[in-house]
């Protein structure tokens, strides 16, 4: 169900966002940037901007998806590594400037990123060492049952 419902909103986000762009001529100018500014020619430019709004629902249905199977907390992290990934292929690709405000934020990101994933794997030894440890102390309970009753008794 909530997969179902995040389709919807972002069908009807979609269907709002492109009535707005018609009613303000929005597509007019897409079409003229498309002609004149964009050197790769028209064709390229739409299944650049079709290829990039498909990307971008499943990017978000992924997250509704993370989200609904772990924590809202997870989501935001993955969206935290994704946002920073989306700056450095602007600047790889699109040799966009990586002046100071980009740099603040992508280290930002990734430092939120790795700080997670460490605390995460602290978590696991955490939980993996009482685990060891409990196991531990039910065999040594065993025994000290064991002496105290003179041999072997039946565990249950």
């Amino acid at each position: 169900m909530v997969m179902e419902m995040q389709l919807i909103m972002e069908i009807a986000a979609t269907v709002l966002a492109s009535v707005g762009m018609a009613w303000d001529g929005g597509f007019k100018e897409m079409k003229r940037e498309s002609e004149e500014v964009f050197d790769k020619g028209s064709r390229v430019y739409w299944v650049a901007v079709m290829s990039n709004v498909v990307t971008w629902q499943f990017c978000f249905m992924g997250t509704a998806g993370m989200v609904f199977l772990t924590s809202s907390l997870t989501g935001g992290i993955c969206m935290t590594a994704l946002l920073s990934m989306n700056v450095l292929g602007g600047v790889l690709v699109y040799r966009d400037e990586f002046g100071g405000l980009k740099v603040v934020s992508t280290v930002l990101c990734m430092w939120g990123f790795c700080s997670y994933v460490y605390g995460m794997y602290v978590k696991m030894l955490e939980e993996k060492g009482k685990i060891v440890k409990e196991k531990n102390d039910s065999s040594s309970m065993e025994l000290i049952n064991m002496r105290r009753s003179g041999g072997a008794t039946m565990v249950e």
